[in-house]
């Protein structure tokens, strides 16, 4: 299994004895940054990543493994996250109130017991 690390080597664009200079990508904006630190700082950063001993990444297993797309979108469906991958462009069916007919909305949930 090839694992990837938090940052390669090439991201480093320089290093003084004292800090460290990077480049990443921008999770939220997709945008490329630079970012200069001490070295602390860096590797406080970088053993954030860092699992203790004896821990297991959870995405390596179960419905997040890479292999399992399928499960992965039916625990999403059983969840719910439907409601927030569809487009709201499209139009979903109304059931009035029997009673004053205005639109009834579903806002929850509950399985059986």
């Amino acid at each position: 299994m090839c694992i990837g690390g938090v940052i390669g080597e090439r991201q480093i664009i320089a290093e003084d004895g004292e800090q460290v200079t990077f480049h990443y990508r921008d999770s939220k904006t997709g945008d490329e940054r630079t970012r200069t630190l001490p070295g602390e700082d860096f590797l406080w950063l970088l053993m954030q990543h860092v699992l203790p001993k004896g821990f297991r990444r959870v995405r390596d297993y179960g419905f997040l493994h890479g292999n399992a797309r399928k499960v992965l979108l039916l625990v999403q469906k059983v969840l719910g996250v439907w409601n927030r991958i569809v487009p709201e462009t499209i139009q979903r069916p109304t059931f009035p109130c029997r009673h004053c007919g205005h639109p009834l909305f579903v806002i929850g949930f509950r399985p059986p017991k």
